[in-house]
Parts: structure tokens; C-alpha cells; sequence
């Protein structure tokens, strides 16, 4: 009989938050793995973290970042991203495949990988590509651990060629063999270049055009597009950035056809509307773009309803100089949000808006179930100890100065928030704490629980 691990740490006295309640309880830590969750766990001689008064929850995971690395590092690298992720609470992250070159054979992936592992500060997945001409690529991708596969329908950054509808399919059906989500955006190409270059002619620089370059039916007719394709490939299927109250209509609609899919909300289009292009012009320019008002208040009632299931960032650094680009058309989509996207959610719940439990749910243990994190999302014996401490009272200005991204300029600056990271544990070692990241880089691949791989 194996003999009970003995704690190397114990978080005392705090209020530990799962998905679905609440408790005053201690956590015990061995070897980076949660050990016990309890009453008075404390034990002589085993370091303590006092944290009464605090919320404990267990690390975020944001299935949804670009840290630009190979190719575009003097926007963003691994290091500086997942120091970033770390202050924010964030313990894992999963990376987007559209760097320079694009992750879209198995070959770039084992050389990203092999760049990529010792830079990081918390643990990490990477995706591959699902391109116009790679479907026999999946395979070996998966085996080398991918997390899963982007699809992208409409432009975005890198400017890689849209695949067609074969080529998409054939795709789905490789990554429904390897038994992995492919997760898509849904805009349709054609339409919103259309659509852009029409008001390019017209004359039109300012950053509105972005928006109505790309009306709310390019996504609708996109996702009714790649939810019919994926059910008859049997594909795990997942959008993200859904940003409009259509869109979410045409999901739910589907669903109630019997198709499944998961749904994904960015912070920024849960707290920016229209409005905010009068006050920040192209810093907000996102692919798909910054919604009306209507749209805005469409997720969070979807996220009430429990419709949506995953909030992430799209956390998208380009270089002051590029930000600050005054031409939309020549404006860089996207930009930092993977270390405000806890304070951000915190300061919603404050106000009401939805519950702590509810952030967990949505940033933590739904992306970890829905991405076969086995490890991952939960508070509870045998899961890493990747915990957050948390002051939900703590009044804040965000200054930008402070953010640890390479170029930190975000919309969120002078921004009065509620809440705080006070501390981030990853698999129960301390990686933030107080405004400084701390310790060498740390995390870990995190590969994907497939079938029969178990």
C-alpha cells in the first residue's frame, strides 16, 4: 500500500472557487499536483500560503493566442506572452498557428516546439493549421501533440491563402480521424474582401469601414457553412471569436438541429462596442471587428443563458508604431489582452454581470474538458496545482506601464477595475506575485487526452 504523499506547500484559509460553488477550504500541494482540498490541511514544517481573505481558483486557460513566435517575435515572443499570461492569472495557453512560416506541416511543428519549450512561463499548447492543401499533414501534427487545428476563413494576420471548401473538408475529416477540436474563423473571405474593397474606393480610412466592411451575415454565413460541413466529417468543431447576436442565433438554431459545437466570446467584444472607435480609432481594429451595442449585450445574455461556452482573449501584440497606424486598411488587427482578461471578467462580476463561478466555468474548466486537458481547470486531487489567488475587492487603475507584454499599449488603460492577481502557482510553484514574474521559465507542453490514446 502507498504510503500518503506528504504536502510541500499548503494554501491556507482562502475561498477556493470551482465551476459550479464555492468553500473556505485549504489546498495541499505535492510534486505539482493538488494532494488534498480540506479543512485545516496546515502541517509543521510545510510552507504555508496564507490567504484568507483571497479566492483561490484554479489557473485560467486561454485556448486563444497569437505570441508571434518565429516570424513576427518583434511583436511579441513566448517569453514575454507567457509572462504576460502569468500575471494575469492565466496558466496555460494555447498558440495559434499563424506565424512565419504558418504551423501547417509537422515539420514546423516539431521546429516551433523545439523554439518555443524552454522560453515559457506558464504551460502551453500549440495548434496547428488547417491549410489549403495539408490534410495529410493532420495526422503527424497530432502525433507530435497539437491541441487541435485553426481554420481560417476570412484574413487575418499573416495573410495566409483561405482555403476552399474541398480542401476543408478534407481537413476535418483528418482532424476528425485524429480525434481533435479544429477551431474556426468563421468569416466569409470572399465577402468581406468584397466588401473592403468597395469602401476602399469610396475613399473611405476610418475605422468604422472596418466594421462595416464586414456585416454581420459574412459570419452567419460562415458558421452555417462550417457547422454543416463538420457534422457530416464528424468533427469536433469550436468557434471562435463569435462576435455577433446573429451569428449566436444561427448556433443555437443549429444546435436545436442536433449539430455540436462550442461557442467562444472574446473579452473584447464583451467589453468594447461601437462606441469605442470614437475614443481608440484603429487600436481596436479586430478581425471580426468591435460590434454595436446590440451585439455586445447579445453574449452576455448568451452567456447567462449558458450558450456560450469559453471566453478567451485573441491576444494579438503588434508594435507601438503599427498601432498607432491612422490608415484602417493599413492597420494591424488585434491587440494585447491575455493579462487584463481576469481583472477585466472579475470586475464584471463585481458589478453583477455574472458570477466568480462563472468565469471558472468559462475560462478555466470548460477549455480544459473541451481541449482534453486532463490535468487541468480544477481544483481537486490529482489536477496540476496551477491556483490563483485573487483579491475580489482590490480597487485598481490599470496602468499599461505595468502590463508585461513587449509593447503594452491596450484600449483598457485608466480603465477603475475590481479585482486583482495577487498570485499565480504554476503546478505549485510560484511564477507571479506583487507585479513581478518570478523564477526561471517553467511550463510545459500540454498535449491532448485523445482516443485511445488514453
Amino acid at each position: 500500500m502507498t504510503a500518503p504523499l506528504t504536502p510541500d506547500l499548503v494554501v491556507t484559509g482562502g475561498t477556493v472557487v470551482s465551476h459550479d460553488g464555492r468553500r473556505r477550504q485549504d489546498v495541499a500541494v505535492a510534486d505539482g499536483r493538488v494532494i488534498a482540498v480540506g479543512d485545516d490541511l496546515a502541517m509543521d514544517g510545510v510552507p504555508t500560503v496564507d490567504a484568507a481573505g483571497l479566492l483561490v481558483l484554479p489557473g485560467l486557460v486561454d485556448v486563444h493566442v497569437h505570441l508571434r513566435e518565429p516570424g513576427m517575435t518583434e511583436k511579441e515572443d513566448f517569453a514575454s506572452g507567457t509572462s504576460a499570461a502569468a500575471a494575469g492569472g492565466v496558466t496555460t495557453v494555447v498558440d495559434m498557428p499563424n506565424t512565419k512560416p504558418p504551423v501547417a506541416t509537422a515539420e514546423r511543428y516539431q521546429q516551433k516546439l523545439d523554439l518555443v519549450r524552454n522560453k515559457a512561463y506558464v504551460d502551453f499548447g500549440l495548434y496547428g493549421m488547417l491549410d489549403h492543401d495539408n490534410a495529410d499533414e493532420i495526422a503527424g501534427m497530432a502525433e507530435l501533440g497539437a491541441m487541435g487545428f485553426k481554420l481560417f476563413m476570412g484574413q487575418t494576420t499573416g495573410d495566409n491563402r483561405c482555403p476552399n471548401d474541398a480542401a476543408i473538408f478534407r481537413g476535418l475529416e483528418a482532424a476528425a480521424d485524429a480525434d481533435l477540436v479544429v477551431g474556426v474563423h468563421a468569416e466569409n473571405d470572399h465577402l468581406l474582401r468584397m466588401f473592403g474593397d468597395r469602401l476602399q474606393a469610396e475613399g473611405r480610412r476610418d475605422p468604422r469601414a472596418h466594421l462595416e466592411g464586414r456585416p454581420a451575415f459574412v459570419e452567419v454565413e460562415a458558421i452555417t457553412r462550417i457547422i454543416t460541413m463538420a457534422t457530416e466529417a464528424k468533427t469536433k468543431l469550436h468557434i471562435h471569436h463569435l462576435s455577433t447576436a446573429a451569428g449566436l442565433q444561427r448556433v443555437m438554431d443549429m444546435r436545436a438541429q442536433g449539430h455540436r459545437v462550442s461557442i467562444e466570446a472574446l473579452v473584447s467584444h464583451l467589453f468594447l462596442d461601437e462606441s469605442a472607435y470614437d475614443t481608440y480609432g484603429n487600436l481596436i481594429k479586430l478581425n471580426p471587428p468591435i460590434r454595436p451595442a446590440a451585439d455586445v449585450a447579445a453574449l452576455w445574455a448568451g452567456i447567462d443563458r449558458g450558450d456560450v461556452d469559453v471566453v478567451a482573449t485573441d491576444h494579438a501584440p503588434h508594435t507601438v508604431t503599427e498601432q498607432a497606424e491612422t490608415d484602417v486598411w493599413k492597420a494591424y488587427g488585434g491587440f494585447i489582452g491575455v493579462e487584463t482578461m481576469l481583472p477585466l471578467m472579475l470586475t464584471a462580476a463585481a458589478q453583477g454581470r455574472l458570477t466568480v463561478e462563472d468565469i471558472v466555468r468559462l475560462c478555466s474548466y470548460t477549455p480544459a474538458r473541451r481541449w482534453s486537458m486532463a490535468d487541468k481547470g480544477r481544483i481537486a486531487p490529482g489536477f496540476d496545482a496551477d491556483l490563483v489567488l485573487v483579491d475580489p475587492g482590490a480597487e485598481v487603475v490599470l496602468d499599461q506601464a505595468g502590463l508585461h507584454s513587449k509593447h503594452n499599449v491596450t484600449p483598457y488603460h485608466g480603465w477603475e477595475l475590481t479585482g486583482s492577481v495577487v498570485a499565480t502557482y504554476l503546478r505549485g510553484q510560484l511564477v507571479y506575485e506583487k507585479g513581478e514574474v518570478v523564477g526561471a521559465p517553467a511550463g510545459r507542453q500540454v498535449k491532448p487526452v485523445r482516443e485511445g490514446m488514453r
